[in-house]
């Protein structure tokens, strides 16, 4: 089957786009996307980038930057594609996304045991509007498609504070600094587990996001990347789900 996409990409794409490289930009994070001890990436989005360019004509090569840049540089058309992405009108506007999913993956608010009764009356992340909390949350990034309506309202923007690297939340609410953080429940589970300082301090209190909500795309510089590709793309990721590679690559992470 991946023989098959791969042929009807070549067939799709025209002569100049063969071998052609995109550039993924992309932040470092635990379980996803990380340098190993040998400086090679590694992780579950390294392995899903090289089972979706498999089955496209194409070559890729990836720079790391904070999640902000690199929405700045993918809007400016310096880099090529990003992924994990979640699909806003305002993004829209310089981006192409997939329609199918990249990756399905849930966001989870985290929060400092010492301050757990704060959060009593806290049942979906709208209610921190109407308590006195902190929430760390990473800069740049949209948890789900209604997030930035729900950041219009000043009460619940006041509780919001930035952070350039997730990897440092944890260090971040047990130095008093916010009382919890969003975070996806994959790594920031991980990252608890390996970190026994951390874990007996922080507790997942609930997800965020739906299963509806959990799934993301591959988004594109439309300064630099044509309709025809991204279709390449999407059906390289429609064959990959198809085929079963996703869930089999999902049980190693």
């Amino acid at each position: 089957m991946v023989k098959i996409v791969v042929m009807l990409s070549m067939l799709l794409a025209s002569s100049e786009l063969f071998g052609q490289e995109f550039i993924i930009g992309i932040n470092e994070r635990d379980i996803y996307r990380y340098k190993n001890e040998q400086g090679n990436w590694a992780g579950k989005d390294i392995e899903l980038i090289k089972a979706v360019f498999r089955r496209t004509p194409f070559k890729y090569r990836i720079v790391t930057m904070p999640w902000a840049r690199v929405i700045k540089e993918l809007e400016a058309g310096t880099i090529d594609m990003t992924v994990a992405a979640t699909v806003l009108p305002e993004r829209q506007k310089y981006a192409l996304f997939t329609k199918n999913n990249f990756r399905y993956s849930h966001h989870m608010l985290f929060v400092n045991k010492n301050k757990l009764a704060l959060f009593d009356s806290v049942n979906e992340l709208a209610d921190v509007a109407k308590v006195d909390v902190i929430i760390a949350a990473l800069r740049g990034a949209i948890f789900y498609e209604s997030y930035p309506k729900l950041l219009q309202n000043k009460d619940f923007a006041r509780k919001i504070v930035y952070i350039s690297e997730d990897q440092n939340m944890s260090k971040f609410v047990l130095k008093g600094r916010a009382d919890g953080y969003i975070e996806s429940e994959t790594e920031g589970k991980h990252y608890l587990s390996s970190q026994p300082e951390y874990k007996q301090s922080i507790v997942p209190l609930f997800r965020l996001t739906s299963d509806e909500q959990a799934g993301s795309k591959i988004m594109f510089s439309k300064a630099r990347v044509a309709p025809k590709q991204v279709e390449i793309f999407d059906n390289a990721l429609k064959d990959l789900h198809e085929s079963g590679e996703y869930e089999k690559i999902s049980k190693f992470f």
